[in-house]
């Protein structure tokens, strides 16, 4: 190759790799004067949401009533797992033994149920020592959501007949 005919494939490189330097250049400079901390953008619900909003002591109180309790769930959760493995073992089947089913459903059920009624226990144990404040914070992180919040504080601003 001689000169002449390298100097256009020099210009197209030249011009192309400063293109490209540009293009880095601008996204890091994008993402440098835009970066902000990041949250965690965790869709939480239940008792973590609940204790998302309690204050840091309280957490740690609702954290060691779980934590207590937990020796008393281990069976129940397995009772629940193993049911719901019979199930699925059922439902799998090359024939579906529908009398076998239903007793597998309703066991998992009633380890559901059991364990729900654990942490009811312990959650009704633990609000019993908050103040009004955070007992309704309690409420708005458990049971109060999207539209229930919106139709709780309307029925609160119109007058009782």
């Amino acid at each position: 190759m001689t000169g002449k005919s390298l100097k256009p494939w020099l210009f197209v490189s030249v011009v192309l790799n400063v293109f490209l330097l540009g293009g880095v250049g601008g996204g890091l400079y994008h993402w440098m004067a835009s970066a902000k901390p990041v949250e965690v953008a965790v869709n939480q619900h239940g008792l973590r949401q609940a204790m998302v909003k309690l204050p840091v002591e309280r957490r740690r109180e609702l954290r060691q009533l779980l934590r207590h309790n937990r020796d008393d769930s281990q069976p129940l959760i397995m009772a629940g797992r193993e049911a719901r493995l019979g199930v699925i073992k059922q439902l799998e089947a090359p024939t579906l033994d529908r009398d076998v089913l239903v007793a597998e459903l309703a066991k998992a059920r009633e380890a559901d149920m059991a364990l729900r009624g654990l942490v009811d226990s312990t959650l009704a144990q633990f609000a019993s020592t908050l103040p009004v404040d955070e007992r309704q914070k309690l409420v708005e992180a458990l049971y109060l959501r999207g539209q229930a919040k919106a139709q709780m504080k309307s029925a609160g601003d119109k007058p009782r007949s």
